[in-house]
């Protein structure tokens, strides 16, 4: 179903918002992912939208201006203007802590509630309330993997007596920052701890008795919200972990559409893919012809279409009106398709890591295509 048409002030016509918010990035140039902002004012030109990057704290509500930057001719320039708060706004806000949201909270929940502002990308709460939205699907569930929140570790003892080998990750997270792999050793008493620490450095230890692991896994997750899963053998047979990145969005049509996908492969004996800790990107087909009989990779290709099919429009309906998704997907050594992660901000530079740069101009345009369709003329 179409969204509504937002019905704006002249003045605000043209104008897309694109929200930031302060970290260690904001920085520079002045603020990250401003190249990616550069290109989407290309992308608007020909539409007659206008691009505005504001941060929320930067609000004047009662006069309803932000002061914010827009992009100069001058390469990698921005000027700095205060312009009225728009009312159609881009979400790409990240934050580093759950502190640093806390302090952005009150600012976000003055536009979220303004019936004038529409947000495209509003985020996903995480990990476990996603996964408890796509549960009751049941053409969804079966592609997910067991997942509980982290409250004791009783709850690790008994994935490990039931699945062996396990994975907790932080229930927010995200580039594989915090996930652990905790193997139970079978020929030897203890377990293989592996994964990549808050840093996100590789590590990897053993621990000897149960009292060990208990304290280990305390002292690592502090109060810091966990999830428990199982380990998932996704990787080739020489060990090199892997996963399928679909990036889904919204066209001028208003429908979803799925813009590409991506091999994310990761370095050797890793237990993470992701770009950020030094993987590579392969395009879709070659990489699995080349790890998986033509039945198994036929299955695949049917696996992850209905995915990308049946996914958004579910996630939609039960959390909010959405703008793009990154799917995250991984495929065992049987082949058998799980469902990873689901990002309502995703990255698209995989796209230029495997070549395909129509895939990454299109990734670009279509925000702006949808962003000219619910601006009345």
């Amino acid at each position: 179903m179409k969204d509504p048409i937002l019905r704006k002030s002249t003045a605000n016509q043209h104008v897309l918002g694109i929200l930031i918010c302060g970290g260690k990035n904001e920085k520079k140039r002045p603020f990250g992912e401003s190249g990616f902002f550069r290109l989407l004012a290309e992308a608007g030109k020909p539409l007659g939208i206008n691009i505005f990057v504001f941060n929320p704290k930067m609000m004047n509500w009662q006069r309803r201006t932000a002061t914010g930057y827009i992009p100069t001719a001058e390469k990698d320039s921005w000027e700095m203007v205060t312009r009225p708060i728009p009312n159609l706004i881009y979400d790409r806000c990240f934050y580093n802590t759950s502190n640093h949201y806390l302090t952005y909270r009150p600012y976000l929940a003055l536009l979220n509630q303004d019936p004038s502002i529409k947000i495209l990308g509003r985020p996903l709460s995480g990990k476990i309330q996603t996964y408890s939205i796509l549960r009751a699907n049941k053409e969804i569930m079966p592609y997910l993997p067991e997942t509980v929140t982290y409250q004791s570790t009783a709850q690790v003892f008994d994935f490990l007596d039931r699945y062996t080998h396990i994975v907790i990750k932080p229930n927010g997270g995200s580039h594989g920052v915090g996930v652990v792999a905790v193997f139970q050793l079978i020929k030897r008493k203890g377990f293989y701890i592996k994964g990549r620490d808050r840093k996100n450095q590789s590590f990897q230890t053993i621990v000897e008795t149960k009292t060990q692991l208990r304290n280990w896994i305390q002292q690592y997750i502090g109060t810091t919200r966990f999830v428990i899963q199982p380990y998932l053998s996704l990787s080739t047979p020489d060990g090199q972990p892997f996963d399928l990145r679909i990036l889904i969005q919204k066209n001028k049509e208003q429908e979803w559409e799925t813009t590409g996908m991506a091999i994310r492969a990761g370095k050797p004996n890793s237990i993470t893919s992701n770009l950020h800790g030094g993987g590579n990107a392969h395009r879709l087909l070659p990489f699995i012809k080349q790890h998986f009989t033509s039945e198994q990779v036929e299955k695949i290709n049917e696996d992850i279409q209905k995915l990308a099919s049946v996914v958004p429009n579910f996630i939609e309906e039960n959390h909010g009106t959405l703008l793009e998704l990154g799917l995250d997907v991984g495929i065992d050594r049987n082949g058998k398709v799980w469902i990873l992660e689901i990002n309502s901000k995703p990255g698209r530079m995989i796209f230029l890591r495997t070549g395909e740069h129509e895939i990454r101009k299109r990734s670009i345009q279509l925000p702006m295509q949808y962003a000219q369709s619910l601006l009345v003329n």
